[in-house]
């Protein structure tokens, strides 16, 4: 296992959250963030009155799956734990547009390029290439960080850069996008962005149909490895 980590001194075991995905918190997460996705606007508010109690239900929900799944990501508790509060705020004040800043500025998963580590990840946001609607997302992801990318990034250095599995989501992520950018989220300023994440499972994968296709295309006689 390969081990870049900028704060040493937080424990990390990537056996913590494996099988998280089916964890029947994550499951409920899942849910109530979908449910609440049926009730929000473009911007990500909730703007029907009659909405609101269900919509408070769902955030509830949402607060109560994550203060189950926490204990999972230790690595991720400054993140979590100022995502409870922002979920908090946002049904306090009414559901309106949602303002995930203090959450966005707690979550900094470039510090720990550990091989196989998962995020628990939830934010107002909207996908590259699906719906431009603010809807809150939910994702279970994991770090790709083979000893040889931690060989590279030795010499071709870039602290902002991710490379993620994407292994679970909420429907906004039912797209073809690869990407996980802190510019997607809600916010109510914008902050110097320090991580920048990419799903090279996804994108492995379209590089592969790409590949096969334009082989096929041009007839071109590859060998059997490839």
């Amino acid at each position: 296992m390969s081990v870049t980590a900028i704060t040493p001194d937080i424990a990390i075991d990537p056996a913590l959250a494996h099988g998280v995905e089916r964890d029947p918190a994550w499951l409920a997460l899942k849910d109530a963030a979908t449910a609440l996705q049926q009730l929000q606007g473009a911007d990500g508010a909730v703007a029907a009155a009659s909405d609101l109690e269900t919509a408070r239900a769902h955030v509830r929900e949402v607060i109560a799956a994550v203060h189950a799944l926490a204990p999972r990501f230790p690595h991720d508790a400054a993140y979590l734990d100022a995502l409870v509060v922002d979920l908090a705020r946002w049904s306090g004040d009414g559901l309106g547009v949602p303002d995930f800043l203090d959450a966005l500025v707690a979550f900094q998963p470039q510090r720990h390029r550990v091989d196989g580590l998962r995020h628990l990840v939830v934010f107002p946001m909207y996908t590259q290439n699906g719906s431009r609607a603010r809807h809150l997302e939910a994702l279970v992801c994991e770090v790709i960080w083979p000893e040889f990318v931690d060989r590279l990034e030795q010499t071709y250095t870039n602290r902002l850069f991710l490379s993620l599995r994407l292994l679970d989501f909420t429907p906004g992520y039912d797209t073809d996008s690869a990407v996980l950018f802190p510019e997607t989220v809600a916010m109510r300023e914008i902050p110097t962005f320090t991580w920048g994440a990419i799903f090279q499972d996804r994108e492995a994968a379209r590089f592969r149909r790409v590949v096969a296709a334009a082989s096929e295309i041009t007839k071109l006689d590859l060998p059997a490895g490839a």
